[in-house]
């Protein structure tokens, strides 16, 4: 079995999502709510939402050929890392959160702040590139599961040693590395 399709979802998603909007929000609800209830909303949702994109992604590599999922995850990705390089973090706005408990208002925030972004673009694209939406979901849930573990226990910690600029040029790095890949692969086969 290939677990190249894991290994990437995993690395793409715990170092990307550091630093990330998610991450900012997950670190100021465990200062209000039980850790376990954030961790445990903030975890659901993110599996949820990684396991609707790894879905539209192996749909697209059921009914695409191949090569050119591969160019557009290769493209995706590039466009990607140019943003998070070249655009500066937009700072999130508090949210006032009206939940009952702190699952609820874990589940609901991170999983609107997850929709359409670009850690889920790019779970599509792995999914559709490598056809293996189950590998893909399973290395993008076990990161999530060590980044929210970290989020809730160590909270502002990470912000305050890693600069802001640094987390950001690491991920624009990543996303650019995975582009090149896709499309250098692409090439090499076509």
């Amino acid at each position: 079995m290939d677990l190249a399709p894991l290994l990437a979802a995993f690395f793409l998603i715990l170092v990307t999502e550091i630093g990330d909007k998610s991450m900012l929000a997950i670190i100021t609800l465990s200062s209000r709510y039980t850790r376990l209830a954030v961790f445990l909303g903030a975890l659901s949702a993110l599996a949820v939402m990684s396991l609707l994109a790894v879905l539209v992604g192996e749909v697209l590599y059921s009914f695409i050929p191949a090569w050119i999922v591969s160019v557009a995850a290769g493209i995706l990705f590039i466009v990607a890392g140019l943003f998070t390089l070249l655009l500066p973090e937009k700072e999130e706005k508090e949210r006032h959160v009206s939940a009952r408990s702190g699952f609820a208002a874990s589940f609901l925030l991170v999983a609107l702040m997850e929709m359409g972004d670009k850690t889920q673009l790019s779970l599509i694209g792995l999914s559709a590139q490598s056809g293996q939406a189950l590998l893909v979901l399973i290395g993008a849930v076990l990161a999530f599961t060590i980044l929210v573990a970290l989020e809730v226990t160590l909270g502002g910690e990470i912000a305050k040693r890693v600069p802001p600029r640094a987390i950001q040029v690491a991920s624009g790095a990543i996303f650019l590395l995975f582009g090149i890949i896709f499309l250098a692969e692409t090439l090499w086969n076509l």
